[in-house]
């Protein structure tokens, strides 16, 4: 058999398992996409540990996984619950409203609404408009009312229905986390044996990867956990209803560029306004643009530093297209992906001028040598 038709053949045989592997593994990529970020983003603590314990590497890395798993993600996974729950009652709600299974509940709100200063002007445009535009208007409404319903029950379902796909990712996140630190070493060797790159363009990626996922997700979490919760405290204290949700779509918020926080205390501060409260909105609004949004910044320049900084408008396409393309976790992963996409132009740039800058020094020799 030719050589290079076995190196092709090899080549393809790669290509199709690999892809194979890929499709098998694929439920389970953001799970262990996560653990590797938190092996990261953890291992020194794991390291600290492992001399406590002199020297064993598995007792410590279980301890790590434990100590994780229930400081870090419990209390997440508590307040995402809560949220839900508030959530699952918000549809019951709506359900019941357009259903007309309470209609004193529908009655109160519209009450309150057109006793409102906004409701009052639309009221008073609305009583201005012909029968036919009237009829438009309501037919228009009704299908908005019908579809929304709809939309929301379905979603409150898939929600639900997702607990035990959910539980079965964390699990897997949990152990590849946990081998992930107790084979450390091995994995590393593996994957610099298997990269066919040089061991100082090795580094740099790697260097690169740790201070990405040091600075953009544990910059990104704790400014958005410290935006959610100044956020929620206000909430809590104006008396607003729906805190824990209103607080997790603030953390969610916080990690979007120019969108931020604002659009969650922003839309608190015209619902109070529209309800009538003008004294909660305007000392909302103060306090959200004084405190909540500022804080972003503060934690952001005081956790991540020079370590991964992007460019605002690259920022913003890559958080929204990671957003549409894998959901939630794209704010995370999409800045992450940007900025080693960027560590390898720049090494393919380096290796490219080193290999120019060989041949210049080759052909000055060469000159040299015929000179003499």
């Amino acid at each position: 058999m030719p050589r290079h038709f076995s190196f092709w053949l090899l080549i393809g045989l790669i290509g199709l398992f690999g892809l194979l592997f890929f499709h098998v593994i694929k439920p389970f990529v953001l799970a262990i996409f996560i653990a590797v970020v938190l092996t990261v983003l953890f291992s020194p603590l794991h390291q600290s540990l492992t001399q406590i314990m002199s020297g064993h590497d598995r007792i410590a890395a279980g301890v790590t996984t434990g100590l994780v798993m229930i400081v870090v993600l419990l209390p997440i996974s508590v307040t995402l619950l809560m949220a839900g729950n508030q959530v699952t009652q918000i549809g019951r709600d709506a359900v019941g409203w357009f259903d007309g299974r309470s209609g004193d509940a529908l009655d109160e709100t519209i009450e309150k609404l057109e006793k409102s200063t906004v409701g009052s002007a639309m009221n008073r445009v609305y009583r201005k408009l012909d029968p036919p535009q009237r009829q438009q208007i309501q037919e228009s409404v009704s299908r908005i009312s019908d579809g929304f319903t709809a939309e929301l029950y379905d979603k409150t379902r898939g929600l639900i229905s997702n607990i035990v796909t959910f539980g079965i990712g964390l699990c897997i996140m949990a152990l590849s986390f946990y081998y992930f630190l107790a084979d450390r070493e091995l994995f590393t060797r593996e994957v610099h044996r298997m990269m066919p790159l040089e061991n100082e363009e090795e580094q740099r990626l790697f260097d690169k990867f740790q201070r990405v996922c040091r600075g953009v997700v544990l910059g990104t979490v704790v400014a958005g956990v410290v935006q959610a919760a100044l956020t929620g405290l206000a909430l809590a204290v104006l008396g607003v209803p729906n805190v824990w949700l209103l607080m997790v779509v603030t953390m969610f918020c916080s990690f979007i560029p120019f969108i931020g926080a604002a659009a969650v205390w922003g839309s608190v501060a015209t619902w109070l306004m529209i309800e009538g409260d003008f004294v909660s909105a305007i000392g909302l609004a103060i306090y959200g643009a004084a405190l909540v949004s500022t804080s972003d910044n503060l934690v952001r320049a005081y956790v991540i530093g020079n370590q991964a900084k992007l460019h605002p408008l690259v920022a913003l396409v890559t958080v929204l297209g990671a957003l549409k393309l894998m959901g939630l976790w794209g704010i995370f992963v999409g800045p992450m992906i940007a900025a080693f996409f960027y560590a390898l132009l720049n090494i393919a740039r380096d290796r490219v001028v080193r290999q120019q800058q060989q041949q210049q020094d080759g052909d000055d020799l060469a000159t040299t040598r015929i000179s003499a």
